[in-house]
């Protein structure tokens, strides 16, 4: 199938010429060579050194039901999530898979809702902003809440999104889905127990922490230390 086909090109790229085979993948995401182990694709800059990548985005909802931490530029599910990124689904995914997220053991959600536990990798999610001249920077789950309490269950895994039955299209392309919380199988990160099942309308943005809708932040994806070799 195409989306296989793509990630053993990507375990080539890892371990031999990765800038020559992307070049050479029609239709896929392009890899540019920075040094030193870190390459960037569209927005995202990749850093295998330290297992992780950054990609540039925009703070798109506040105050409303919230499926989605974030979904890609121009995503079918934008009117429910906290952010959109200067992405493409598939570049996502690569980057995923250049820092070792591998979906080959995962335990995919059956439907949306699903109340079966998702398994994968285990990542950490930060959103970033510069306000009044510093950094500032919370986790995923501390970005939303639900009422007035912060949200700050941080279990999030690479699920790796599934393949349409014919194999030819990446579902996460379809909808946009890059990082969900309610058992969605075609994001490419979920909430381990689904963070929004049972709640829904009850996870916004967290308002007052967060800065206003449209500003900028940067989400960075890691594989945390107790998962890397």
């Amino acid at each position: 199938m195409k989306i296989q086909r793509l990630r053993l090109a990507v375990l080539v790229w890892c371990f031999a010429s990765l800038a020559a085979l992307a070049d050479d993948i029609p239709n896929e995401p392009r890899m540019e060579p920075l040094g030193d182990e870190r390459y960037r694709i569209g927005s995202i800059t990749v850093d295998r050194n330290t297992r992780s990548f950054a990609v540039p985005g925009t703070i798109l909802h506040l105050d409303t039901a919230l499926e989605y931490v974030a979904v890609s530029r121009g995503g079918m599910k934008e009117y429910e999530s906290l952010l959109e990124l200067d992405t493409l689904p598939r570049e996502f995914n690569l980057a995923c898979i250049l820092i070792g997220l591998d979906d080959a053991e995962t335990v995919k959600p059956r439907y949306q809702f699903d109340d079966r536990d998702a398994e994968g990798p285990s990542v950490d999610i930060t959103v970033s902003w510069e306000e009044d001249g510093e950094t500032r920077s919370i986790s995923a789950a501390n970005a939303m809440k639900t009422g007035d309490d912060t949200y700050d269950d941080d279990s999030w895994v690479y699920i790796g999104s599934n393949t349409s039955p014919d194999g030819e299209q990446f579902m996460a392309d379809v909808a946009g889905t890059l990082i969900g919380f309610v058992h969605d199988p075609d994001s490419i990160i979920e909430h381990r127990n689904g963070a929004g099942i049972g709640a829904y309308g009850l996870l916004t943005g967290n308002e007052g922490v967060l800065p206003e809708e449209g500003s900028p932040v940067t989400l960075t994806v890691s594989v945390p230390p107790q998962e890397t070799p």
